[in-house]
């Protein structure tokens, strides 16, 4: 495991990662949360969740004529930073179009980053550590499901829903930065 996490492209593969599992696993965690602090009905959310599913299922179709016409990291940042923003104004929302409006855009860019992510990890691993490095990066999104929402729940019940959403900002937007910084 050590041997992978020293190779510096796979490195910065799995952190874009980690940090991209995040922005999606707080989503379904937080979003619900915050709608019923809204007083949302349940049905509500569930459509503004299914904004979220719609977008990554329309991003994917898109993916071939982005991956034809931009580098990898560039949609990478790109999508990072578009979940950023996102995550920024959605705690400045409450109308329900509103909402889900944020919500497609964020599964834009969340969408469009995940396969991408996997041709990064076979690209940067070495020959025949294939299946290693998609089980370390399994390990490592495992864990993030586990302690990133009891960290929000924690953030939320003692700050607000807010500040949880604006972290998970900044550090998709910092993540878009790194990201933009491997563009060759």
């Amino acid at each position: 495991m050590l041997d992978l996490l020293r190779i510096a492209p796979l490195r910065r593969t799995f952190i874009v990662s980690a940090t991209l599992a995040m922005g999606w696993d707080l989503y379904t965690f937080l979003l619900p949360l915050y709608g019923a602090s809204l007083g949302l009905a349940a049905t509500t959310i569930g459509m503004i969740l299914s904004t979220f599913a719609l977008a990554t299922f329309t991003v994917r179709l898109a993916m071939p004529i982005l991956i034809k016409r931009l580098r990898q990291w560039v949609v990478i940042a790109s999508a990072m930073a578009v979940a950023g923003s996102a995550y920024l104004l959605l705690p400045l929302v409450e109308a329900v179009p509103l909402l889900m409006v944020l919500s497609f855009i964020l599964g834009l860019g969340l969408g469009s980053a995940q396969p991408i992510i996997m041709s990064q990890l076979y690209e940067a691993s070495p020959p025949g550590r294939q299946g290693e490095a998609v089980g370390l990066r399994t390990s490592l999104l495992n864990g993030s499901h586990t302690l990133i929402p009891l960290l929000s729940g924690a953030i939320s019940a003692a700050f607000g829903m807010a500040p949880a959403f604006w972290l998970l900002a900044v550090l998709l937007l910092g993540g878009g930065w790194f990201a933009k910084q491997q563009v060759k």
